[in-house]
């Protein structure tokens, strides 16, 4: 069909404005799920984040499983993050198999945690007038904060321009002695106009992801939506070709990270970058993120083995972020 590629597009589109309008009057926690939105990918990160349209990799898991089918080769990743003065680790498992020409597998998990964090819940010295006056440094514990998100995809191609994929994710949080669980879904197209010419959409958390703790609080992850292009521009000559890409991002709420200065508005934003590929050897990236920050980073490939480093910067406060990713191909 000549328009599929639209129509579900389309389709997607009309789920994410669907969910807007059912939980319109509804209430439930907001901004859940930012631990889930945060780049898994040195690479895709040194783009700031404009990776959808391009998913070439293992990390398609996370960007749009619809590109799992571009992968010929068995490939596992890894990536760590250190950030907020070292204080936050994340990170990312990936594994991906193709199945056959037009099919192919991914699992991969997510770890977003905060270790050893001092608990002075019960430490507390207090007055008569339940006024502190000290703390009792024997009564003081350590406790652990951890988000981990399970992806298992699916990738299938339709025809030779058009593949789509699916996401199901199981949410598990732990903070103290607490705990939630959590199941949601994605899925993701991606279309290719020619062999240069590539367009996105990915829908993540299709019927909003429900997290239920157990305090009895619920939270609720609302819809995104990102549309991408990417084009690939060769040199001529220098055996080598630049790859700009572009991602526009719809909330179905407004975005608490979104600032004045950031493209769009609290629903709409968006992420640009670019990627320098020399003799398919060295990469050079960079890029502007929702936030407007930039960002850049390197990869080197050798046999088998593709290392990444992005660098984030965040305000002085905060630190700045070093990501490095690990992938191994094993092609034949």
């Amino acid at each position: 069909m000549k328009y599929r590629g639209f129509i579900i597009a389309g389709i997607l589109l009309g789920g994410v404005l669907g969910q807007a309008s059912l939980r319109a009057d509804s209430g439930f926690r907001k901004y859940a799920g930012e631990f889930m939105s945060i780049d898994v990918s040195a690479r895709a990160q040194a783009m700031g984040g404009a990776f959808s349209p391009l998913s070439d990799d293992v990390y398609a898991t996370f960007y749009n499983p619809a590109g799992l089918v571009q992968i010929q080769t068995t490939q596992v990743a890894f990536t760590h993050t250190q950030q907020f003065l070292a204080s936050v680790n994340y990170d990312y498992l990936g594994f991906t198999k193709p199945l056959s020409d037009d099919k192919a597998i991914g699992l991969s998990l997510i770890r977003l945690g905060v270790d050893n964090v001092l608990d002075s819940r019960v430490a507390g010295i207090l007055d008569e007038n339940g006024i502190l006056q000290g703390i009792d440094e024997s009564q003081l514990k350590n406790f652990n904060s951890s988000d981990y998100v399970f992806f298992f995809s699916l990738g299938h191609r339709i025809n030779s321009k058009l593949m789509w994929g699916f996401n199901a994710k199981l949410v598990r949080r732990n903070l103290a002695e607490h705990h939630a669980n959590g199941l949601g879904f994605d899925a993701g197209l991606l279309y290719s106009f020619s062999n240069r010419w590539k367009f996105s959409a990915m829908l993540r958390n299709i019927t909003t992801t429900l997290i239920a703790w157990d305090t009895g609080e619920k939270e609720f992850v609302s819809p995104t939506l990102r549309f991408g292009s990417s084009y690939l521009l060769p040199l001529p000559g220098l055996n080598s070709y630049f790859v700009p890409v572009l991602d526009l991002v719809v909330q179905t709420q407004a975005a608490p990270h979104l600032t004045d200065n950031a493209l769009g508005s609290d629903y709409l934003g968006g992420a640009i970058g670019g990627e320098f590929v020399i003799r398919e050897r060295l990469f050079l990236r960079g890029g502007y993120d929702e936030l407007q920050r930039p960002n850049f980073g390197i990869g080197v490939r050798i046999p088998h083995v593709m290392v990444d480093y992005s660098f984030t910067s965040f305000d002085q406060e905060l630190g700045n972020a070093h990501r490095v990713g690990l992938l191994v191909d094993f092609n034949k």
